[in-house]
């Protein structure tokens, strides 16, 4: 289901001559909802009314989790009102004081949420993004074959999705697509084929692209927050770039080959010019623009410093002789070392508020930043909520003793291929944030129940989390592009059907071979 990303704005779709609507029935959405509040809010009583063999404490989070992930999955709530809800629970029936429970909403998590929303905010406000997408498929030789310009589609998605919600970065390139389309159509030998291909290459390589940084999307966020939380370890911004990057890539890659496969048999198209008319290329920077360049610039350079600070050994930090110079760069290199990711992020966005732009106003005003996705920073602190309440009962413990009884799953490599492969699958039908939130504890957890670090197993199921491609409702990306009438849903199915068997295989292969590499 949908995955909040938030950023999206209004979307111009196309119809095609069969066009596919994905509006749902109103009065068919709200008896859904009805229903699923009805069976969370059953779960609920039932679990907290039958005799369990539990403590009391875990006996009560039990029905809480029964409530949240049946709301979750249901989407009976908005999901951010549901991770509410579950932090009002657990203080009400005495599972964590009140303190405790909404401590998450002051994690360091939360505000580089805040940072990175706000930086691609004012991307998008000033358009940013469209010229950077505009740039990428007006190279010349994207031009030239059928395969160039799909690859050149899918650079762009994969790239801008990394920094911008991956919603965000479908609705960029939509329109551009579709006009691609309308202007290469008469000139293809099976047209639909293309466009079916083009429209699937945008939406897929916006979610193979958002796990490439940690601030792409959201479960990659979640992941770090409870590896810092309840698993003590600190994954860097560089750190996790080169352990997804080449996952994302490999990914690419598949994507790539299976849309040759579509157009292998087009002949060359020329003449990109007439088909593509591009908007920003032609016109300067506009002052914003610049601004956000300056501030996003000065937030990645801080987050890349922090990586390279990481990778100097310590005894190069302190010389028997040290002088002047040794003596400063060993204190900046130490304080690159311990700056939180949190912090360039949030110089960044306050810089948008205090570089002007035209008319001397801000780059970045309040009310485009009442834009932002305020309900997954909501969504996020009520799963960190939930996590810590799981571990803090000792309910983690008894579902890990579980889990572990499923074969290999107490070693990391099973552990790990378990978590990826049911977040692939889960996260057909679960927003990937909401995901994110239910799996990642239960992996947490029965990592520690078996003795393994639990680096491999919860960057497998995070970055599991990003990849639905099966259904239109899997993910808001899927449903830009299943609107325009090109992508039967057979189709969307089967091309999601061969990805989601291909994802566990690079996520898992990937990690393994990078893991003493980087340090995992």
């Amino acid at each position: 289901m949908s995955t909040h990303e938030g950023g999206l704005k209004s979307v111009q779709v196309h119809k095609g001559d069969k066009g596919q609507g994905t509006g749902d029935n109103g009065k068919g959405l709200q008896r859904l909802q009805l229903v699923g509040l009805t069976i969370a809010f059953a779960s609920f009583f039932l679990l907290l009314l039958l005799p369990i063999n539990l403590p009391t404490s875990q006996h009560r989070l039990l029905a809480v989790l029964g409530l949240t992930f049946t709301c979750w999955v249901t989407e009976a709530l908005p999901l951010p009102v549901t991770a509410l809800l579950a932090m009002l629970l657990c203080v009400v029936l005495g599972i964590l004081p009140a303190k405790q429970a909404f401590a998450p909403l002051g994690n360091p998590v939360i505000f580089l949420f805040l940072g990175a929303f706000l930086l691609a905010e004012s991307v998008r406000t000033h358009e940013l993004d469209r010229r950077i997408v505009e740039w990428l498929l007006s190279r010349e030789r994207i031009a030239r074959t059928p395969l160039r310009i799909l690859a050149g589609f899918a650079v762009a998605a994969w790239s801008v999705s990394g920094w911008m919600s991956n919603t965000a970065t479908t609705a960029t390139l939509y329109p551009l697509a579709w006009q691609t389309f309308q202007g290469l159509r008469f000139r293809l030998t099976r047209p639909e084929s293309f466009g079916l291909a083009l429209m699937l290459v945008c939406a897929y390589a916006s979610s193979i692209g958002g796990i490439i940084t940690p601030i792409g999307t959201p479960p990659n966020l979640i992941g770090l927050g409870f590896l810092a939380e309840q698993g003590n370890v600190h994954i860097g911004f560089l750190q996790w770039m080169l352990a997804a990057m080449p996952i994302g890539a490999l990914m690419l890659v598949c994507l790539l080959i299976i849309a040759w496969l579509r157009v292998r048999k087009e002949l060359g198209v020329r003449d990109w010019g007439s088909v593509l008319t591009t908007q920003r290329l032609g016109t300067p920077l506009t002052k914003g623009e610049r601004n956000t360049l300056i501030a996003f610039g000065t937030a990645i350079s801080l987050w890349l410093l922090s990586g390279l600070a990481s990778l100097i050994p310590e005894k190069y930090l302190h010389a028997h002789t040290p002088t002047l110079l040794h003596s400063f760069a060993s204190q900046a290199v130490t304080f690159f070392k311990e700056l939180p990711e949190a912090v360039p992020a949030l110089l960044g966005a306050v810089m948008l508020f205090v570089l002007p732009a035209e008319e001397g106003k801000p780059t970045l005003s309040w009310k485009d930043a009442q834009r932002i996705d305020w309900g997954t920073i909501l969504l996020f602190a009520g799963g960190l909520a939930l996590g810590d309440a799981i571990f803090q009962t000792g309910l983690a413990k008894r579902i890990s003793e579980l889990v572990t009884k499923l074969p290999f799953a107490d070693t990391q490599l099973g552990l790990t291929i378990w978590g990826t492969s049911i977040a692939v699958w889960f996260t057909e039908l679960v927003s990937n944030t909401a995901a994110a939130n239910i799996l990642v504890p239960i992996v947490l957890a029965t990592a520690k129940e078996a003795q393994i670090s639990p680096t491999l197993p919860v960057l497998g199921t995070v970055i599991g989390c990003s990849f639905a491609f099966m259904l239109p409702i899997a993910t808001p990306p899927n449903a830009v592009v299943y609107a325009s009438g090109l992508v039967p849903i057979r189709q969307m199915m089967l091309w999601g059907f061969v990805l989601d068997i291909l994802s566990p295989i690079v996520i898992v292969a990937t990690l393994f071979s990078l893991a003493t590499i980087l340090g995992l």
